[in-house]
This record gives structure tokens, sequence and C-alpha cells, in this order.
């Protein structure tokens, strides 16, 4: 009888032993999440960027212009004169009048070769400003700071012999002879 109790107990130790010894293990590499943080940058109007101070901000609040913080020089000519091109006057075209009258006129003193060379804070992308984007300059010329009540030059033609300018005393708008009249600019930049 000793030998059929110890039958009976033997297979039940070794069971008992091979279940508890029989564990599962997880093989699965566990799950990563990555997560991606994107920045996006508000722009307000008055806000020192880009090297100089945004004046205009578009309904993204991430595109728009800044201006230069100050003239660049007393007075320039906005070119020679008779010649004819074509010019955009809306926001937005500035910088592509600006190298069609770089293109046209090679004179480093007129008012758009010299907005097109100049280097502010690590930026050389400034341009001398369309007719709309030189009024947008006007209606925050507080904002912006250092303007004189004189005539600023816009990048926009009327004519081959005029181009706009606008009255920063007034806010008249007018056309001007380009090749005549030596007046104000001040450069901008988009962003």
């Amino acid at each position: 009888m000793k030998n059929k109790k110890l039958f009976i107990i033997v297979p039940i130790i070794a069971c008992a032993i091979s279940i508890t010894s029989c564990k599962k293990t997880d093989t699965t590499t566990p799950a990563t999440t990555t997560t991606t943080t994107t920045t996006t940058t508000t722009y307000t109007i008055g806000k020192h960027s880009g090297g100089g101070i945004v004046f205009y901000v578009d309904g993204t609040g991430q595109h728009g212009l800044i201006a230069d913080t100050s003239n660049l020089t007393a007075s320039a000519k906005w070119g020679i004169g008779n010649i004819s091109m074509t010019t955009g006057t809306a926001i937005g075209t500035g910088q592509a009048n600006t190298t069609a009258i770089v293109a046209a006129q090679a004179n480093n003193s007129f008012a758009a070769n010299v907005c097109d060379q100049l280097a502010v804070n690590g930026y050389s992308d400034w341009f001398l400003p369309s007719k709309d984007e030189l009024n947008l300059l006007y209606l925050q010329k507080t904002v912006v700071g250092g303007f004189a009540p004189n005539a600023y030059w816009s990048s926009s033609a009327v004519s081959s012999t005029g181009a706009w300018m606008q009255d920063f005393n007034t806010g008249s708008q007018a056309s001007y002879g380009v090749s005549t009249a030596a007046l104000k600019f001040r450069a901008v930049r988009a962003f």
C-alpha cells in the first residue's frame, strides 16, 4: 500500500512542478509612441522679427510683410525713365517689381537697387514695396516709426516715365517722374 501512495503522490508532485515552471514568455516588442510637436509662429503688427518690424499680417497670422527700421538713404531716384516695364500694384508684387527694375536699370543708386542689395540682421531678400504694400506701410507708419512727412517711392510703375509714390504726411498716392526727383524709400521683405 505504501508503494501505491507513493505511486500516486509522485506523479502529482511532478505535475505541480511542471505546471509552475511552464510560464508563457511574451516575445512581442512593446509599442513605441512618437510624438511630433509642430510650433507655429503667429505674427502680430509691431512685432520685431525677421530683421525689421512687422507691418502687415495676412489672415493666417503666419505670412506678411516686415519693414526695415529706417530709411536707407536720404533719398534716391526711382530710375532713368523711358523704360517700358510691367509692374504690379497689389500686395505681393513688390519683390517681382524690384527684380524687374533691377534687371532693367543696373544702377546701384536707384531706390529698387539699394533695397535689393540690402543685408540686415542676416536677411538679404529686401525689396521696394509695391503701391499697395507702401499704402499698408503708411497705415502703420507710427508702429514702424522713423518716417519723414515726405513722399516715398513704390516699385509700381505708372508709365515709362512715372511711378507711384505716397506722401507720408497726407497719405495721398500719385504718379511722379522717375528720373526727375529723388524721393525717400523704405525696404520691406516678405515672410
